[in-house]
């Protein structure tokens, strides 16, 4: 007999609930309110979406596309300064899935065999390459490498220790004396694990006796290297 309160009170309570929502729009904040007019308006592609787009304008293909511009002009002075200076037997420079690749070349052309000192030749080399390196804001990793012809000597049980110190070498001097953002630099040593070519003559170990400075796309920045195969 009292299945009336039932919808009754269904009623009282959709009436709270009206009450409730007139009293949170009652004061309208004109910031808010504009903001999700904007928002609303982008779902429907309307013309604030269009007269307003996210990153000021700029689309990812656009941003790509200016990076790219920027890895080609860095490669292009680079390899400029190498023929000026006839180096192209000792550096070379490649883009590839990661970025741009500086190589030099360790054997006895920026390092004493068995050495991870800097030469003088090597110092002017970095040098061009910091003042590159300041005109983009890409990380920088470099790599060292090595043949596979053991070595033991005092100051280096294994090619892991020689190539994590030719790598080193060079960052600590981009970093010290050029000033390139520490927060920018990284290295790895991979020793003979890693070659560009197969060990099996004079050419190739001396080839795959290098340091890879590699300057990283900005999508790849941080991501390991894939391991290159011989």
């Amino acid at each position: 007999m009292m299945r009336w309160l039932l919808t009754y009170a269904d009623m009282i309570t959709l009436l709270l609930a009206l009450f409730i929502i007139l009293f949170a729009i009652s004061t309208i904040s004109k910031v808010k309110l504009q903001r999700l007019a904007t928002e609303i308006s982008g779902g429907f592609n309307s013309v604030d979406s269009i007269n307003n787009p996210p990153n000021g304008g700029t689309t990812g293909s656009e941003s790509g596309q200016t990076e790219e511009a920027n890895m080609a002009s860095v490669k292009a002075q680079l390899d400029q300064y190498i023929r000026e200076k006839n180096l192209s037997k000792k550096v070379q420079t490649r883009v590839d899935q990661q970025g741009l690749v500086i190589t030099l070349l360790s054997d006895k052309a920026y390092y004493s065999s068995g050495s991870a000192d800097l030469r003088p030749e090597t110092k002017q080399l970095l040098d061009q390459v910091a003042k590159q390196l300041r005109r983009i804001k890409n990380d920088v990793r470099v790599e060292g490498y090595t043949d596979n012809v053991p070595i033991a000597t005092a100051a280096f049980g294994s090619n892991w220790e020689l190539s994590a110190a030719r790598a080193t070498g060079v960052t600590r001097y981009l970093v010290e004396t050029d000033h390139i953002p520490p927060t920018r630099m990284s290295l790895a040593g991979y020793g003979e694990f890693r070659p560009r070519y197969p060990n099996d003559n004079d050419t190739h170990r001396q080839q795959n006796r290098r340091v890879d400075i590699l300057i990283q796309n900005g999508s790849t920045a941080g991501a390991p290297k894939a391991e290159e195969n011989a």
